[in-house]
């Protein structure tokens, strides 16, 4: 405290001298500045010490309040501020009351340096302690003296004049202090607040006067002033300045706009409120002639304002004093009321005439009492009283008018004036009614409250609410007021009265409901309504004696009419305001109230439906929506119970009838209908059919009982059979109730009803069908034959004769006949919402119905959207109204398709038909869809002259009709599939591009529709889209694109399981079982566990279904959509040879069909499973799926059964049964056979039709009209060639049949290709039969021929004429190749190609070879080489750069002619990086950019790939290097003969056709054949690898165990070895040297070499003939071959060298005796010849030969002998040899090594960076040995930059990014890695790095059958691997292991690796199979796939 002390002496000190702060001295004297700082300075601190130590000593405070005193008197205003913080602070706790900065609701000044302006009072008690009091008055006005200089500082940017006004308006400052400080001593209040005014004014001085601030500043300190002693200041004196104040400020703030007028208006008005408020408690101050000034003055702002209430505060400050009334006064106020005009006066006398209205106002108010009394006409006989009163009453009554007459019309400036007036004489006309009631007085009264009541209103205004309805109130009090007096008020007049007064609550309630203020009208309305009933109540009992104008009358009846809204209207403000309940018991008051006697509903309820009734007119529309918003509040957002909800409950028995009742009771269920999936719904429905029930009676109501019942059946449907454990309410009872009510003949009050009979009879028939299948009975079948029979009889009776039939084109006058009792129903949309279960089953649209026949009394509407298409007719028919079955009728057709009953449903769509064609307005839209559901079935069966003719009269009604856009979409879609399927790819463009525009045009979808409106509308709109491109692939399948088809096929599917998925939300959702994973699904990764990456596929195919029970038409659709297109992709695979993925779509087939309880769907897709099976060669597993199907199709005629014995002819056929096969194959034509008369029973048989139109398109060739041509044409080609050896009698019918057949591009091909086998096969009959050619078929042939000649060949004419055949079968398998190649079917494509190099070779051996004859056959050979793969490869192409997304919703584009169009993108985005942890590079893009561009150039590629003869002859192989030699190795289809062809660049193409069989003497006894050694090797590699999983249980200390291990492992080796060699030594023999590297010889040696032999042959032939110039001499090629023979062959290599020869120069014409020829000396002579060649071309040496470095061979291998270890065969152990799939791939992989080659290098010789590797070591943690051998290896080389795992598994993404970036990828771990990464994940790669894959079987492809083989490799292919190693089979770790150590060590990968290239990989592999242990069982399982590659 002495610091403080210190300090403040120190400031005394220096203000004694006069320095301030704001001097010039001030700012110059530094010394005085400096003092003073410090003092400040060491004052701060020592009170921050002291408020620490002594918190609550208020001298503290005091101290600092000296503090800021001195400053302030020195002018140092930026000081104080800290000090007034401090103390703000401090106060604020010793009050008690929380700081406002750290307040959340503090106001927005808060947070500024103003807020010190003020201090906030305790909430609790206010501080008494005159200490504590004097130093916050202190401190506020310090406060006020420091803010004062901020405000008009330029250099504060935190206290402007508007902060500093606005602040001190607030609470807690100075002046709301100075009442709380009555005991402070007055004179240091007055001091505080004459320096605050003194302050203040001075900083008003230097503002501007028109600113709002300054006003407010000016303000505060004139109540500054007032607040001081009495006699401070004079009232004139201040009054006179605040008059000065308001003036000046208004005049200074011109000009301005109204809107800122009204705003200071208010505002000077608001303040002379605050400060007359103030002055009010000072005795004597509010009165005198500057007081009156300053309210006249405060009376124009209040006027400008508008301000009723300040303007009579005003008038009570200046009226008089008196409440007294004399006479004298009374008639003062008559003649004031007399002379007043209140009409609009002009602007000039506009205030005098309001400001004496005022006066007036006052006056009348003040005599109100005394005026009610005058009123009342005395009853004493005195006439100058009655004529006062009667003047005065006059008078009153004119003024009233004329304040109505104002508030009517638009002068609105005095209306508070006359408002108020208006309700002064209200006031008063109430008091003299209450004294005397009168008509005349109560109905002014109630005019003037009526009217009082709609100015008082104000809807934006809540508060004007209750004051508005007290003055409606006050109606019916006063009303209620006169119980005593009825003479006076008469009964009719009092009624009427309350009519009146409800009709003005309503109005007003109108008012705000028009408003949106709805919890205002609610207020208004419930008082009218409940008026309204008063009044319809008290009519009737009190109005007989009364009359009433017809005026009155007419207001009644409308308040009987109008009373149902009213209540409506109540409901829908209850609504709005969220009070659901009262909503709810509002609409049923409506309903209650609703004139059902006026409203012709009864005369409608005894004729009409419910729909039909309810839509009749604007009234009952009306009461039906009323209906459906109950019902649905009731059921769905109150949940109440059951009879609650139902009407029946609510009405009165007896006020109306049984069939209104009813009909309320249907409405209801009709509006819960689209709800049934909600939650306790079903009760709801099932209460209200109970109700219904209860009201029909069987015996009165019959047929609408049975409508009730049928209902009954419908949401017994719905609920899925839940009959709530009601025995009567199963399908069963009610269908059977049903039926018995519709046989009566006592229709009661029905009758009607009579002509829906027929119509209900038929829909109970329908709806047993459905129920039958839903029960999965085992009589499923025949029952819903059964009943469908029975409609569809019925259904016929309602056709006339046929001679009626007429074209729907033509329109006739409807016949006068008898009209038909059912009435006319008018469409409307609220119908067609409330009947979801049927119209949306085609998501169809009521229409308008056509002017043309709006004269037509039998007009019968359905759900479905009509036009006005007529049908003529000769006589009156019975109309069959097709609204209440046309959803069963729905179901029913899918349900036959899906059951297989294919007959009935054309005999129900046929009638159906001719049903529509025959009504006088057509049911269009139906009729188009029946048209197009007829016309494909009929296309289905082969009858497309049918098909056309049913298309030509929907074509015709579809464009001379007004069909819904969705129903015309459909119809082009179909149609333009079924023109597709015909290969009129024209007209189904155009039909796509019609229904696509018609798409586009479609509007939006509408947001505000219902939910469940909105799911079908998205449903439908999926559905169309799935079409659109099932159309789409079936138009590119007829452009031979197979991959495009695939491609929209699936983009279909996904389409129709989105549909499903979406459907399933109006579904219950059902149980589905937990799949279990295993190796069926080709899309699906292995075990779930290992990758955490989803499958993105998987919306290609359908997950698992649960059981499913098909509710409406909609879910049929879209069920049976989703079947057809997975069987259509099931086939689409087949055909492929994707036969995993065939089976995996069959198999979801089977699952979905089963899930819906479908057999045949069931059956077709085990079929298609059992044929799959049958070509993968699994004959048990195939005849155990056909045994499956064959009972679900027991007794089940039609095409699906044929197709059953067909499959069934087959598996025998496989089986070696011929003659069973026979047997089915002939019972099939049969069934079809009959198939075709069942037909023709109700089609064939048909009278001509009239029609003579033609569609503008052909679907298909006609033909001869075969019933399901394709299956037949299966069917008879079979059989055919079964009895090929029967003669050509026997099957010639048979093939006559066949081509007589309408034949599809694809039956076509496979017709070609039957004939050419049977040309084949006769050419091999006719080689039996010639003695010469009798051993062709079992000798070798050469391409070329291998021996030449100076002439011709002298061909025999046998020999001619199997030259011709051989010719023509050559056409027709390069016929069927055209139509097949590119999506036939692979075994069949394989066949025909292997049979068309056969062809070539048998040709070349009779001489007819030509120079491209090897070079074709090679191709061909190659073509027959991995088509499923080339057919992959462009599926796979599409997913490797996804750098564009498509909106599967958007339909494909195409052209006109059908060819596709690029999509539209629907975003743009960078493609993912497959790396997420590095960042993309330059390098990158570039690298992205060359792979792309590759790729695009592939997929060109292949998708003009064709076969044919000009392509083929165009080798390839000039692109590859001199020392790649290509090699085919293919069986033929018999497996009898083995093609070896070899191609190279330095070297003639040759090709041998080696027979397996018959080829040496010795083969009957040591021949092995191919199926032996398949068998063979197949022991010894599952002996190998069972013992290898059997190694695990050999232990290390059991040596006994160990050496039998390794014996049995040893003796496997050596059988591998053993079974190679054979492989070899059989098979290939001499011509083994085609597999032997090709070395350049010169002429000198092969002509050496030739003249060697032809000594050895020239001693066994007969001499030459003389006239001969030139003997035949073996070629080139031949001799280069064979010079590579080992010297150390074996004797029967050299007898296949002999006999080859012999064979050649006996094709030449020189006959050879082979008896008299001594094999074995000439064998001898061989060797010899051979001996001495060699030891001459060692004498010789290679002449001009360049030695080639790292020769290499490429294998392409046929599916039957990829499984065989060729690689390790004697003749090409040790050779760099790889395996590729075909020429073409070999050709892509060089043009990516070419592209990926920025050094411009050779193709050869591609290094890759060994740096830029990725391991995958031990990732299953289990193989610790391989671990141990690798793991200091390769962490050694992490130093040069590999990475990789140990000892866990990678991730997906992981193993993808390293074969996507990385060079290299060695792999160490069991399989090739699959249960890490899925295949599909490869296949889309867009770049793959070579890869090694040492785990067991990585390497393997799996035996498929006739499909060719699947595996890991192919995978790798697809995605571009330069190079792949794996195992064909399993093999030992250590073993293995050594394997690959050696290649390592051979391609020199260590850490320390010069930058020289080694060897190639493939080389390092061939001389690494030397290093294992066991050379075979180990050393033959790694091969690789691919092209060299070199490190």
């Amino acid at each position: 405290m002495i610091d403080v002390n210190t300090s403040l002496q120190t400031l005394s000190t220096v203000a004694q001298s006069g320095w301030k702060a704001n001097l010039e001295e001030g700012r110059t004297k530094s010394s005085a500045l400096s003092k003073v700082s410090a003092a400040v300075c060491s004052a701060n601190e020592a009170l921050s010490c002291l408020r620490v130590l002594c918190p609550d000593n208020l001298d503290v405070e005091r101290a600092a309040s000296s503090m800021m005193s001195k400053l302030l008197a020195l002018e140092m205003h930026d000081a104080t501020l800290s000090f007034l913080s401090d103390m703000h602070t401090r106060l604020l706790a010793l009050l008690g009351v929380p700081d406002p900065e750290v307040s959340a609701h503090s106001a927005s000044t808060s947070k500024l340096p103003v807020r010190l302006l003020s201090l906030p009072l305790p909430t609790i008690t206010p501080p008494t302690d005159v200490v504590l009091l004097t130093l916050i008055s202190t401190y506020l006005m310090h406060a006020i003296i420091s803010f004062t200089h901020f405000a008009t500082s330029s250099s504060s940017s935190t206290t402007t004049p508007d902060l500093f006004s606005r602040a001190l308006v607030e609470s807690g400052t100075l002046l709301t202090w100075v009442p709380h400080c009555v005991s402070l001593p007055r004179k240091h209040i007055d001091t505080t607040l004459k320096r605050a005014y003194t302050v203040l004014t001075k900083l008003c001085s230097s503002m501007s006067v028109n600113s709002r601030s300054t006003f407010l500043i000016r303000m505060y300190a004139f109540k500054c002033l007032l607040c001081t002693s009495p006699g401070t200041v004079q009232p004139n004196t201040f009054w006179d300045q605040i008059q000065k104040l308001c003036t000046v400020y208004f005049k200074s703030s011109f000009p301005m706009s109204e809107a800122e007028e009204l705003s200071v208006a208010t505002l000077v008005s608001e303040s002379l409120c605050e400060v007359v408020q103030i002055a009010q408690s000072k005795s004597s101050f509010v009165e005198g002639k500057s007081f009156i000034l300053l309210c006249e003055t405060w009376t124009s702002f209040a006027k400008r304002s508008n301000d009723l209430r300040t303007l009579d505060r005003i008038t009570d400050l200046m009226g008089p004093a008196s409440s007294s009334c004399s006479s004298a006064e009374v008639d003062g106020l008559v003649n004031n009321l007399s002379k007043l005009d209140i009409s609009a006066p002009s602007p000039k006398d506009k205030d005098t005439a309001v400001l004496e209205c005022a006066r007036v106002l006052a006056v009348l108010t003040k005599v109100l009492p005394g005026l009610e009394g005058l009123l009342c006409l005395s009853t004493e006989p005195n006439d100058e009283l009655y004529r006062a009163q009667g003047k005065l009453q006059r008078t009153l009554e004119r003024l009233r008018r004329a304040c109505i007459k104002v508030l009517d019309g638009e002068a609105k400036a005095q209306s508070h004036v006359i408002i108020s007036l208006l309700m002064a004489i209200s006031t008063a006309l109430e008091g003299a009614f209450k004294q005397n009631p009168s008509k005349d007085i109560l109905s002014a009264s109630f005019d003037s409250l009526f009217t009082l009541a709609r100015i008082r209103l104000k809807c934006n205004d809540p508060d004007t609410y209750a004051p508005t309805l007290d003055l409606l109130n006050r109606t019916i009090i006063l009303l209620d007021s006169t119980p005593d007096h009825m003479n006076a008020i008469p009964a009719s007049a009092r009624a009427n009265y309350v009519r009146c007064i409800s009709g003005a609550y309503h109005n007003l309630a109108g008012t705000l409901y028009q408003s949106s203020r709805y919890g205002g009208a609610v207020r208004f309305l419930r008082e009218g309504c409940s008026l309204g009933a008063r009044a319809l109540h008290m009519r009737p009992g009190n109005m007989q004696n009364d009359t009433e104008d017809g005026e009155r009358d007419e207001g009644w009846k409308q308040l009987e009419e109008q009373m149902f809204r009213r209540w409506e209207l109540l409901a829908v403000c209850y609504s709005k305001i969220g009070d659901r309940k009262l909503a709810c018991d509002a609409f049923v008051e409506s309903v209650k109230t609703f004139p059902y006697g006026s409203s012709s509903l009864e005369h409608l309820a005894r004729s009409a439906t419910s729909t039909n009734a309810f839509s009749a007119n604007a009234t009952t529309k009306q009461l039906g929506g009323i209906i459906d918003r109950l019902t649905y509040a009731a059921t769905c957002e109150l949940f109440l119970p059951a009879n609650e909800v139902s009407l029946h409950t609510a009405l009165k028995p007896g006020v109306i009838s049984d069939e209104v009742l009813g009909l309320l009771l249907e409405r209801q269920v009709s509006t819960l209908e689209p709800c049934l999936r909600k939650d306790g719904v079903h009760t709801i429905v099932h209460r209200l059919l109970q109700d219904a029930l209860s009201v029909y009676k069987a015996t009165v109501l019959p047929l609408r009982r049975a409508r009730v019942l049928l209902k009954c059946m419908e949401l017994l449907w719905k609920d899925g059979n839940a009959n709530g454990g009601e025995t009567c309410w199963t399908s069963k009872h009610l269908g059977e109730e049903v039926l018995s009510l519709l046989t009566v003949e006592d229709l009661g009050h029905d009758s009607a009803l009579v002509a829906f009979r027929s119509q209900y009879t038929v829909a109970v028939h329908l709806w047993l069908s459905l129920f039958a299948y839903r029960s999965a009975g085992s009589p499923v079948t025949s029952t819903v034959s059964y009943h469908v029979e029975e409609a569809c009889n019925i259904l016929r009776s309602h056709i006339p004769n046929s001679s009626t039939e007429t074209d729907p084109k033509t329109t006739r006058p409807p016949a006068h006949g008898k009209k038909e009792t059912a009435p006319a129903k008018k469409p409307t949309r609220a119908a067609s919402v409330r009947t979801t279960s049927k119209a949306r089953a085609q998501k169809l649209v009521t229409p308008r119905p056509r002017k043309a026949f709006g004269n037509v009394s039998n007009v019968i509407q359905s759900t479905v959207k009509e036009a006005g298409v007529t049908i003529g007719v000769q006589k009156a028919v019975i109309v069959f109204d097709l609204e209440i079955i046309v959803g069963q009728l729905q179901m029913n057709i899918h349900l036959l398709e899906l059951l297989g009953l294919v007959l009935l449903k054309i005999k129900l769509l046929e009638a159906l038909k001719r049903i529509c064609e025959r009504q006088l307005v057509v049911f269009t839209d139906l009729y188009i869809i029946i048209c197009v559901d007829l016309a494909s079935e009929y296309v289905k069966l082969g009858k497309t002259k049918r098909a056309n003719s049913i298309f030509a009269r929907s074509s015709a009604v579809l464009k001379s009709s007004d069909v819904s856009d969705e129903v015309r979409i459909s119809y082009l879609l179909r149609y333009a599939e079924i023109l597709a399927l015909g290969n009129n790819i024209l007209g189904s463009a155009s039909f796509y591009c019609e229904a696509m525009g018609l798409s586009e045009a479609s509007p939006p979808e509408d947001k505000a529709l219902p939910t469940v409106e909105r799911i079908r509308l998205r449903v439908g709109l999926l559905e169309r889209a799935a079409m659109a491109c099932r159309v789409f692939a079936a138009i590119q399948y007829s452009r031979n694109s197979a991959s495009g088809a695939l491609e929209y096929t699936l983009q279909s599917l996904r389409l129709w399981n989105r549909a499903m998925d979406t459907l399933s939300r109006l579904s219950q959702p059902s149980s589905r079982p937990t799949k279990a994973t295993d190796d069926s699904n080709p899309f699906e990764a292995t075990p779930p566990e290992s990758s955490s990456t989803s499958n993105t596929r998987s919306n290609d195919h359908p997950r698992l279904f649960g059981q499913k029970c098909l509710m409406d038409g909609m879910e049929w659709r879209i069920v049976e959509g989703l079947l057809s297109t997975m069987l259509t992709l099931t086939h689409a695979y087949f055909t492929r040879g994707s036969s995993r993925e065939a089976e995996y779509f069959a198999k979801q087939t089977q699952d979905l069909a089963e899930s819906i309880n479908a057999p045949t769907m069931v059956a077709r897709a085990l079929m298609r499973t059992g044929e799959i099976q049958l070509y993968q060669r699994q004959l048990d597993a195939g005849r155990d799926s056909l045994a499956k199907a064959a009972e679900l199709l027991r007794d089940l005629p039609g095409v699906d059964a044929a197709d059953m014995r067909r499959l069934n002819g087959d598996w025998n056929r496989l089986n070696e049964q011929a003659q069973d096969a026979v047997d089915l194959y002939e019972e099939a034509s049969a069934m079809l056979g009959e198939l075709e008369g069942m037909l023709a029973s109700f089609d064939g048989s048909r009278r001509k039709s009239s029609v003579t139109l033609s569609p503008q398109v052909t679907l298909a060739t006609a033909g001869q009209g075969a019933i399901v041509p394709t299956l037949l044409s299966d069917i008879l080609r079979r059989h055919i060639w079964l009895l090929r050896d029967d003669g050509d009698a026997t099957i010639k019918d048979l093939i006559e049949r066949l081509m007589a057949l309408p034949a599809s591009q694809d039956t076509k091909g496979e017709e070609h290709a039957l004939m050419g086998k049977l040309t084949l096969h006769s050419v091999y009959d006719q080689f039996r039969s010639d003695m010469f050619l009798n051993s062709l078929a079992e000798s070798t042939i050469a391409l070329p021929m291998g021996m030449t000649s100076n002439r011709a060949l002298l061909l025999t004419p046998s020999t001619q004429d199997i030259l011709s055949t051989l010719d023509q079968a050559e056409k027709l398998f390069w016929a069927d190749l055209a139509l097949t190649a590119d999506r036939g079917n692979v075994p069949h494509v394989r066949e025909a190609t292997v049979n068309l190099a056969l062809i070539k070779a048998l040709q070349t051996s009779l001489g007819k070879g030509g120079n491209d004859g090897p070079i074709i056959a090679g191709r061909l050979l190659d073509a027959s080489s991995a088509i499923t793969l080339r057919r992959e490869m462009l599926e796979a192409i599409q997913y490797k750069f996804p750098s564009v997304h498509f909106n599967d919703l958007e339909w494909p584009l195409m052209t006109p002619s059908g060819s596709p169009l690029s999509r539209k993108r629907a975003s743009k985005f960078r493609r993912l990086r497959t790396s997420s942890t590095e960042e993309a590079s330059d390098d990158d893009d570039d690298s992205n950019a060359i792979m792309k561009a590759y790729w695009d150039s592939i997929r060109e590629t292949y998708a003009e790939h064709s076969s044919n003869t000009s392509l083929l002859s165009n080798t390839s192989m000039s692109q590859f290097p001199l020392h790649w030699t290509v090699v085919h190795i293919s069986l033929t289809p018999d497996k009898s003969t083995l093609f070896i062809s070899r191609q190279n660049v330095s070297s003639e193409s040759l090709m041998f056709c080696v027979p397996l069989k018959g080829r040496r003497e010795s083969d009957e006894n040591e021949h092995l054949t191919f199926d032996d050694a398949v068998k063979e090797l197949a022991e010894i590699i599952h002996l190998s690898n069972q013992g290898t999983r059997n190694a695990v249980n050999v232990r290390n200390d059991d040596p006994q165990a160990r050496a039998a291990w390794w014996a049995e492992r040893n003796t496997l080796d050596k059988r591998m070895q053993e079974l190679l060699e054979n492989i070899e030594f059989c098979w290939l023999g001499a011509f083994k040297t085609i597999l032997s590297p090709i070395l350049p010889i010169s002429t000198e040696l092969t002509t050496d070499l030739r003249a060697r032999f032809e000594k050895v042959f020239r001693r066994i032939l007969p001499p030459p003939d003389k006239k001969q110039k030139q003997h035949p001499r073996l070629s080139d090629v031949l001799l280069d071959c064979f010079s590579s023979l080992s010297l150390k062959c074996r004797e029967e290599e050299l007898e296949d060298l002999l006999f080859f020869i012999l064979d050649l120069y006996t094709l030449h014409g020189i006959p050879v005796a082979i008896a008299d020829i001594d094999v074995d000396q000439v064998t001898v002579d061989l060797r010899c010849a051979l001996e001495e060649h060699a030891a001459f071309k060692n004498k010789r040496g290679r002449v001009n030969s360049t030695p080639v470095d790292d020769p290499h061979l490429f294998l392409v291998l046929d599916h039957n002998v990829q499984g065989i270890p060729w690689e390790s065969i004697p003749v090409l152990r040790g050779q760099s040899v790889s395996r590729i799939p075909s020429v073409s791939f070999l050709l892509d992989r060089v043009r990516l090594a070419s592209a990926e080659n920025r050094t411009g290098g050779a193709i050869d010789r591609i290094s890759l960076d060994p740096r830029k590797t990725f391991f995958v070591l031990n990732p299953s943690g289990d193989l610790k040995g391989t671990e141990g051998r690798f793991k200091p290896w390769l962490e050694q080389m992490r130093s040069v930059g590999w990475e990789g795992v140990i000892g866990r598994p990678p991730s997906e993404q992981q193993f993808l990014d390293a074969l996507a970036r990385k060079d290299l990828v060695v792999y160490f771990g069991h399989g090739g890695g699959e249960q890490y990464v899925r295949s599909h994940k490869i296949r889309h790669l867009p770049r793959c790095a070579a890869t090694m894959l040492w785990g067991c079987s990585s390497g393997l492809l799996k035996e498929m059958g006739d499909f060719d083989r699947v595996g890991t490799p192919f995978n790798y292919m697809l995605a571009g691997c330069p190079l792949l190693v794996a195992n064909l089979w399993d093999v030992t770790d250590r073993d293995i292991d050594k394997f690959s150590q050696a290649v390592f060590d051979l391609l020199r990968l260590t850490p320390t690796r010069g930058g020289e290239q080694g060897m190639s990989a493939v080389t390092a592999i061939a001389q690494a199979r030397e290093a294992c242990k066991l050379k075979y069982l180990t050393g033959a399982a790694p091969v690789v796939y691919g092209i060299p590659f070199y490190l």
